[in-house]
């Protein structure tokens, strides 16, 4: 998780009244991640569940995703971040998520669609606001925000996260105070970005740049 999207979900989360239920699929986090990951203090009140195929911190319970330990309409809220690009068959954890929230319910799900291979086991897909939001079938409600460093218009074009909030009942009023909310604190958003950071960013360009000179193609095999 990067922090402009850790306080994307700190906005949307602001903005949904106290739930009592609340899942968080894929909950394990990773190494030198414990603060950003960490999303059980967004919520002082409510039973926090966190479950992962593996074992580890943050992780209450061990499953898959794909065939989740709970009856239908189990929770209130239901996070699933950073996570869906790691499932083999992303549409039965989607599936799963429309299952277990209750009528009332929100769900906050992200992914990537500009992010290198990262493995946690694996690294499976990339998803476009239309193709996440095109997974929840069931859901009356949604609302898809993009979040990029503002180049090249790559936040309409090719965005590093995409997140989705989604409702089984459409509560357009929650829907618009969440949109206006995220528009209103985008300075928290755009965090500041480390001087050593940007330095390697140039570096990199430079790189490229040079690169272009003797422009060829790579290929490998998986």
């Amino acid at each position: 998780m990067t922090k402009p999207l850790r306080a994307v979900v700190e906005i949307i989360c602001g903005n949904i009244e106290s739930p009592k239920q609340i899942l968080e699929i894929g909950s394990r986090q990773a190494i030198n991640q414990n603060d950003l990951a960490n999303v059980r203090d967004l919520f002082s009140m409510g039973k926090f569940v966190g479950v992962d195929m593996q074992d580890g911190p943050g992780v209450d319970i061990i499953a898959s995703a794909n065939k989740l330990p709970f009856p239908d309409r189990s929770f209130d809220l239901v996070l699933c971040l950073e996570t869906l690009e790691h499932a083999d068959k992303p549409w039965l954890v989607c599936a799963e998520i429309e299952r277990v929230i209750k009528t009332n319910g929100v769900a906050i799900v992200s992914s990537q669609q500009n992010f290198p291979i990262h493995k946690h086991p694996s690294d499976y897909f990339r998803y476009t606001p239309y193709g996440l939001s095109v997974l929840f079938q069931k859901f009356e409600g949604k609302l898809t925000v993009a979040i990029s460093p503002p180049f090249d218009d790559e936040v309409k074009l090719n965005p590093q996260h995409v997140v989705l909030v989604g409702m089984k009942k459409n509560n357009g009023k929650l829907l618009k105070k969440i949109k206006n909310s995220i528009k209103n604190n985008v300075n928290l958003i755009s965090v500041h970005k480390p001087y050593q950071h940007r330095l390697q960013d140039f570096f990199k360009l430079m790189r490229r740049a040079l690169a272009e000179i003797n422009f060829r193609q790579e290929i490998e095999f998986f």
